[in-house]
């Protein structure tokens, strides 16, 4: 038995089954279930790794920075911590970009690597620049996207103020090795 065509059938059954519940409301125009499940299950995924870099870097940022706290002639380099910082949160957007990217050409909703990673890219940032668009029973995949996107650029900028109050908490003398 192909388990890839049951699953397919299946969802695409759900729609109709929720059509003749509603009884009035045509709720699968109104609510896409394949795209909402699918996106919903990938938004999970790149917030839970969002969660797994973010905790990485801290634990980096923490240690390094109560160390620079110790160290005699440690102004630039705080800087530098900093910067790399920046650069490692940077890396992680750019990889859950690259993930969901994946996801489009695995899936073949986009068959062009360069094309889905334009389009997450730019979808994921919120920017919205692009001609490209996903096939119409997908089109709610998008805001999913850019809400993953604003989940994970929310979540780095408060991230970003607790660093730079523990950075000058760390050029203070003050220390920061522990919560």
């Amino acid at each position: 038995m192909d388990t890839t065509k049951t699953v397919e059938g299946a969802i695409r059954a759900i729609p109709a089954d929720v059509d003749r519940l509603a009884g009035v409301l045509p709720l699968a125009t109104i609510i896409p279930f394949a795209d909402l499940l699918f996106g919903g299950v990938l938004l999970v995924a790149v917030v839970l790794m969002h969660g797994i870099g973010i905790r990485f870097i801290t634990v980096h940022f923490r240690t390094r920075c109560a160390g620079l706290a110790r160290s005699p002639r440690a102004s630039a380099r705080f800087e530098t911590l900093f910067g790399m910082v920046i650069f490692l949160l940077l890396a992680l957007h750019l990889a859950e970009v690259v993930f969901w990217t994946a996801a489009l050409v695995y899936s073949k909703l986009i068959g062009n690597w360069r094309v889905a990673g334009f389009f997450v890219a730019n979808t994921y940032t919120t920017v919205g620049y692009g001609e490209f668009v996903l096939p119409a029973e997908w089109n709610m995949l998008a805001p999913i996207i850019a809400i993953s996107g604003l989940f994970t650029f929310g979540w780095t900028g408060s991230v970003l103020v607790g660093f730079v109050g523990m950075l000058n908490r760390a050029r203070e003398g003050v220390d920061v090795s522990s919560g």
